[in-house]
């Protein structure tokens, strides 16, 4: 005998509820990204920057199935290393650049254009943060970190300009970034404007820099803090986030964010980018996407104390900075701030022609 099964709505209904929700899972399984088998080599820097990138994105791809390395290393280095490589494979998939590296990337056609679709939260970017072939990961804000003890025993005035480093007090006591590194850009230019310069005519700038009396020129911002700590500087130029872990360390340090005109604070931008000859564009871009996230810029900002370029950790963060030993923010994080910093035209920059210059009026 044969009996019928007796099919009812609420059968139906759970029937489509499961099939939906088995297609739903499909559907999201089949778009997953993934990256088997793919080896993604990033050229960055060293150290706690590394270590907290792989800790977090690093995981993360090699839970889609691909593996991450890392090439580290300065920015001249990691470009130094790109010019080895032209016509050949590329030593790396994806590459730390700045502004005052762009004049040879460009000339030389170091990096590829970039798929924008494939790297979405640049909409949480400011468009100067990102074009056709960089996206903007990071963003300091060079200034000079200072001891507030020593100041107020010697009677040094709060300083407002990167001249004010200009000191009998300060004789030898202060630290600046050596021509050989990135960080003594923004600073040349910073003495330049109050001098009556700018980035285009740093002559100026240079002549007060030889004003200075410098204990040292650094060619490491990591010797700052063994400087501050030894008691040898009360004063070093150096970019805010130095002055966060200086003060986490225990020095009470405060932090001047220079005036420049009407513009308070100067910037130096940091991008990633993906190099010419890459096979792996598109576990890049997916690389790059993630280097601007929410998540990831805020480690960076909150581990590393650089300033986020994602807008929404920005505005997360702006209403309560982290304060430095003189109750004001290490940081100018709201957008209105960032905006107001200033930037450095780079247009016809030639770092052969500052050093000479540097060489020719700083170092006599």
């Amino acid at each position: 005998m044969r009996t019928t099964k007796r099919i009812t709505v609420g059968t139906l209904l759970v029937g489509a509820s499961c099939a939906l929700g088995m297609l739903a899972a499909h559907t999201a399984a089949a778009d997953e990204q993934r990256f088997d088998d793919v080896e993604l080599v990033v050229g960055t820097f060293g150290g706690s920057w590394k270590e907290r990138i792989d800790e977090y994105i690093g995981e993360k791809f090699r839970a889609l199935g691909g593996e991450i390395n890392f090439v580290t290393g300065n920015h001249t280095i990691l470009l130094s290393m790109l010019m080895s490589a032209r016509g050949q494979d590329a030593p790396m998939d994806v590459v730390e650049v700045t502004e005052s590296s762009w004049p040879i990337i460009q000339e030389n056609e170091l990096l590829r254009e970039l798929n924008l679709a494939n790297i979405p939260n640049t909409q949480y970017l400011d468009e100067r943060m990102y074009d056709q072939h960089r996206v903007a990961n990071w963003l300091v804000q060079e200034g000079v970190a200072y001891h507030k003890d020593k100041f107020e025993e010697q009677g040094i005035a709060t300083p407002t300009h990167f001249s004010d480093l200009v000191n009998d007090k300060l004789k030898n006591r202060v630290a600046i970034p050596d021509i050989s590194v990135s960080s003594i850009i923004n600073p040349i230019v910073g003495f330049s404007v109050d001098a009556g310069g700018d980035e285009h005519n740093i002559q100026p700038g240079l002549e007060r820099i030889r004003q200075v009396e410098v204990y040292s020129y650094v060619n490491s911002s990591t010797q700052v803090p063994q400087l501050f700590e030894s008691g040898d500087i009360w004063a070093g130029i150096v970019h805010a986030g130095w002055g966060v872990r200086m003060f986490d360390s225990g020095l009470p340090v405060c932090f001047m964010h220079p005036e420049l005109g009407d513009k308070r604070g100067i910037a130096g931008v940091g991008f990633a980018a993906v190099t010419a000859n890459s096979k792996n564009a598109e576990a890049a871009e997916w690389y790059i996407n993630m280097l601007v996230s929410e998540e990831m810029q805020t480690i960076l900002h909150t581990k590393n104390g650089i300033v986020p370029t994602n807008k929404v950790v920005q505005e997360k963060y702006a209403g309560d900075p982290k304060l430095d030993a003189c109750g004001e923010p290490f940081l100018l994080l709201s957008p209105e701030e960032i905006a107001n910093l200033y930037y450095v035209d780079f247009t016809g920059f030639d770092m052969r022609d500052w050093t000479a210059q540097w060489n020719r009026i700083v170092i006599q």
